[in-house]
């Protein structure tokens, strides 16, 4: 009621935005409004971090006050907000002030865009003052650089391109140059929206000439989290007979500090523990076409799911562990949120084959993993998937399972499984 008679108020004042709790509360003249004291409110970020950006985060910052239902009621830049009187009156209420680096929606994907925000609720209370305090801004993409080793780019033959996709039909190429005998890549950083956590999980996908052929390759990377850094690099392997195969590592990603005013300028890496074991154990998690796999189900790492009255989908895997399982869990993520919310209401989002909880058996019904303790110590353990169509094809999209091994000796190894329903 109070914002139907106070709106005149409200488009004329300058807002501002509102990070923390409120501060100060003085008594007002006005008894249905409130104020928003704006004079000792600042907004901080660092971007020195991204010194490739070509439209990183400055000043100029939109503020955005939204009501508790998610109308927007004002809508400025931040220079407009501190020269309009550091002040504006608000009806008494729960709102939301949101702040970001640039006015426009967060693009889905695009080269060197950093996007710096923050989002805080905060209440106004009728006669009373409220003072803000420093609203700190963060990164609100994943970063993702691409690379390559010097074995891969020796192997290099033509032109190539590496493509990153996190929302469907929104991806960034990453080209290859081949000339005089050397290849140039782009080594640009690309940005990801996330969507609030719709989107965790990337694919990425090279084409190119190698070793004078045509070749291609594909790899899916769950838990993407806003202030990542993920580093993509293909890599050229030879084992111990010499034969030379490819492969797609993700490094260490690196998460940005809080953006503030005192931050250190160095950015930390989340990297291994020294004493930790090196290498994955030489364990496996692949297709058992001795078991009856059938040989025409996936493209590139990707299993396409027909529906049952297409053909009946026989899908076996073997997960070979040398050392013996110690721990072993499932990330389960898709590009459907229907099928997201069914995930999260079994509990199971990161499930733990070894201790699943009651709650999971809804989800061993439909996707019959292997699970419970006597995985502990198994070497190989095999899973039969062919029960699970039905329920996939029920949710169109890119559905991935990231099978998280740790074995005896604490050496670790994830294994997507990318399904797409289309």
């Amino acid at each position: 009621m109070y914002m139907n008679k106070r709106i005149g108020y409200i488009l004329m004042a300058a807002l501002m935005l509102a990070l923390s709790s409120c501060a100060s509360r003085i008594t007002v003249a006005d008894d249905l409004n409130g104020t928003l004291e704006l004079s000792d409110f600042t907004i901080t970020t660092d971007d020195s971090l991204f010194t490739k950006a070509t439209s990183a985060a400055g000043g100029s910052y939109t503020i955005m006050i939204n009501t508790a239902d998610g109308n927007t009621i004002l809508r400025k830049s931040y220079e407009q907000f501190k020269a309009d009187g550091n002040k504006v009156m608000l009806p008494a209420g729960d709102y939301v002030l949101v702040a970001r680096s640039v006015s426009e929606e967060i693009p889905q994907a695009a080269f060197e865009q950093p996007i710096y925000g923050a989002t805080k609720t905060f209440s106004m209370v009728a006669g009373e003052k409220t003072s803000l305090g420093t609203l700190t801004c963060t990164l609100l993409q994943c970063k993702v650089t691409v690379g390559y080793s010097d074995e891969f780019l020796a192997s290099v033959t033509g032109d190539g391109v590496a493509t990153v996709e996190v929302a469907a039909g929104y991806p960034l190429e990453y080209k290859m140059t081949y000339s005089g005998g050397k290849a140039n890549y782009e080594q640009s950083a690309g940005y990801f929206s996330l969507n609030d956590g719709a989107n965790t999980t990337l694919v990425v996908t090279f084409k190119g000439s190698i070793e004078g052929k045509s070749q291609k390759m594909t790899k899916s990377i769950s838990g993407l989290e806003p202030r990542q850094w993920r580093q993509i690099k293909f890599v050229k392997k030879v084992n111990n007979q010499g034969d030379a195969t490819f492969d797609v590592v993700i490094n260490d990603f690196i998460n940005d500090e809080v953006l503030g005013n005192n931050i250190e300028t160095e950015e930390p890496v989340i990297g291994e523990d020294p004493q930790a074991p090196k290498g994955d154990g030489d364990m496996t998690f692949v297709f058992d076409y001795a078991a009856g796999c059938d040989p025409d189900i996936t493209d590139m790492g990707a299993i396409y799911v027909p529906s049952p009255d297409e053909k009946d989908l026989k899908l076996f895997f073997k997960a070979t562990v040398p050392n013996g399982i110690k721990k072993f869990n499932v990330e389960i993520s898709s590009t459907n949120e229907d099928f997201n919310r069914a995930v999260a209401a079994a509990g199971a989002t990161v499930l733990d084959l070894i201790n699943p909880t009651p709650d999971n058996d809804i989800i061993f019904q439909v996707v019959p993993f292997t699970h419970g303790p006597e995985l502990v110590g198994m070497t190989e353990v095999p899973f039969d998937l062919c029960a699970a169509q039905d329920a996939i094809t029920l949710y169109g999209g890119r559905h991935t399972f990231t099978m998280n091994i740790t074995d005896a000796q604490g050496c670790k190894a994830s294994f997507p499984i990318v399904m797409i329903v289309e």
